[in-house]
């Protein structure tokens, strides 16, 4: 409304509102489609490495940071893998896919999980992995800016019981290039 009176017209009566309107639509509409992983649909179609390579490299990070953290996860606690389709409302190629795994460790005392936060963020910043902007107070999750690998370890906080740790895959190919 303010605008309104400060034009001295309608919305309807004004191009300027109305391209303005179209611009901040399109603005939002393409800050989305990044946001996917992907910022074209040829760069969706690039081979990437196989599904069974990227739980490799899950099974490898796993157990470098488990060897480093001040804590053992509890007797039996590895999960299986979690396949799961990527970008499924993406207007890419449909296919790929991401999963990811990780060990629980129970109810950890409060100085042995700051002592597993600070080992966890030293060893994977030291590879290269950088903060993500959506980690919390109760959980740091890092990713690796050249392979897409996200490490998060949960259940920081004071006020948390439970820690655990889980390594995801970005999307990929499951034999590595798309389907015909």
């Amino acid at each position: 409304m303010e605008l309104v009176r400060a034009v001295g017209r309608t919305p309807e009566a004004s191009p300027w509102l109305r391209r303005m309107t179209v611009i901040a639509g399109l603005t939002v509409s393409a800050m989305t489609l990044s946001s996917c992983g992907a910022d074209t649909i040829a760069e969706r179609r690039k081979a990437t490495i196989t599904l069974e390579q990227a739980k490799s490299q899950v099974d490898s990070y796993l157990a470098e940071i488990q060897a480093k953290l001040p804590v053992q996860p509890l007797a039996s606690t590895l999960s299986d893998f979690s396949d799961l389709e990527c970008d499924h409302n993406d207007v890419g190629p449909h296919g790929r896919k991401e999963t990811a795994r990780g060990y629980g460790f129970g109810d950890v005392p409060l100085e042995a999980k700051a002592e597993a936060n600070a080992a966890f963020r030293s060893l994977l910043m030291g590879k290269g992995f950088e903060l993500a902007p959506d980690a919390t107070t109760d959980w740091v999750k890092l990713k690796n800016p050249k392979n897409k690998f996200i490490a998060v370890l949960s259940g920081v906080s004071d006020g948390s019981r439970n820690l655990s740790l889980k390594v995801s895959t970005p999307c990929v190919w499951p034999n590595g290039t798309p389907s015909p």
